[in-house]
């Protein structure tokens, strides 16, 4: 029971899931097969409707044609646009469940139906890889309840075939209930020992391994260009701080400065501690915000109620990219992006400068700190 409540428990980041299988080149490919395996179903219910007696019935065909009519153009967007948000995701779920139960429970010939259950299997894959425990509970209990129905429907139209009916059912509740659960469970345990190894202990913040995994799942459309901005932090003279102070206050200012940058770049955007006093955030949107907000970041660092009160260099840099190149360009852009918080410490430090045709271009420190 501890082990279920443990599991149960687990927390689950899509996004997370989905910017890790695209680090691994596993995305494309995964996408890909998803929509040949849409144009199978399609081509599954046209051969069902050719065999004589499967499909007399009114809800049968509508059931069928159904299929055949929504699953290619299914297939076509999983092949031709992006990977969908958690929302659409859940949908696609939801959809494929409930199209294979309609199928299933409409066909005239229960017995011969019972074995196709196993189709929840592919679905239930595919929550394994991306969705978590309530997911996948949710979309076992529905295929638990169809299959009962199917069960039960054999059952009473076919008595003579109840050794086989029941033969199915065991089989059935291995391939679809036993192993995926088994799977499951401890993927979910492997994935959360995992991410430990994406984050800073000290933070919470992405480290460079999880900055690079999630730097994929910034809401680009694909083929369109995007502006996406870089802002890189360090902290003014923090080697005086633990000198004066102390490491272990050293990493309470550590803590604070993490928890300022999440205060004034919440999520999407992307955080991480590249190590020791140094931070970086990669966002979409206008550069004339980007920079507001790291003024405001500048002011709320140097806060002269604290114990230790800071300054820090940042510099800031954007560019317009295509979805299919934002990996090399976010390198380019945070070398950029550096290259302005150098420029910005070489003159004092506490300013934020901006990267434009080539140089760094100093602003004008804000007097409201």
């Amino acid at each position: 029971m501890n082990s279920l409540r443990q599991w149960w428990s687990l927390p689950v980041d899509y996004g997370w899931n989905v910017a890790y299988a695209r680090s691994q080149q596993a995305l494309h490919v995964t996408r890909i097969l998803i929509g040949i395996f849409c144009f199978f179903y399609a081509a599954a219910a046209v051969i069902a409707l050719t065999i004589p007696g499967l499909a007399d019935s009114g809800p049968g065909q509508w059931a069928l044609w159904s299929t055949i009519v929504t699953t290619p153009p299914l297939g076509l967007a999983w092949l031709i646009g992006g990977w969908p948000s958690w929302r659409m995701s859940i949908a696609f779920v939801m959809y494929a469940d409930i199209v294979l139960a309609a199928v299933l429970l409409t066909l005239d010939e229960s017995s011969e139906m019972l074995p196709m259950a196993a189709l929840f299997t592919v679905m239930g894959s595919y929550v394994v890889g991306f969705h978590g425990p309530k997911v996948f509970t949710a979309h076992h209990l529905f295929a638990f309840v169809t299959l009962a129905a199917l069960y039960v429907s054999a059952m009473v139209e076919e008595p003579a075939q109840r050794l086989q009916t029941n033969l199915y059912l065991v089989m059935l509740i291995l391939v679809m209930f036993s192993a995926p659960l088994i799977c499951h469970s401890f993927l979910m345990l492997l994935r959360r020992d995992a991410t430990g190894a994406f984050y800073d202990p000290l933070t919470g913040l992405q480290n460079r391994r999880g900055f690079d995994a999630a730097i994929g799942n910034l809401d680009f459309r694909s083929g369109i260009e995007t502006v996406v901005a870089a802002v890189v932090i360090d902290i003014d003279n923090f080697k005086a701080v633990n000198d004066r102070y102390g490491h272990e206050h050293g990493d309470t200012v550590i803590r604070l400065t993490a928890n300022r940058i999440l205060d004034v770049f919440p999520a999407p955007a992307v955080t991480v501690r590249l190590g020791g006093e140094e931070f970086a955030i990669v966002c979409l949107g206008e550069v004339d915000s980007v920079i507001d907000r790291s003024e405001e970041l500048r002011i709320r660092l140097c806060d002269a109620t604290d114990r230790s009160p800071l300054t820090a260099s940042i510099g800031v840099a954007h560019m317009v990219v295509e979805a299919r190149d934002i990996v090399g360009d976010v390198d380019v852009l945070l070398g950029r992006a550096d290259r302005a918080m150098y420029r910005a410490k070489r003159i004092g430090g506490n300013r934020v400068t901006e990267y434009e045709d080539g140089e760094p271009s100093v602003h004008p420190v804000d007097e409201r700190q």
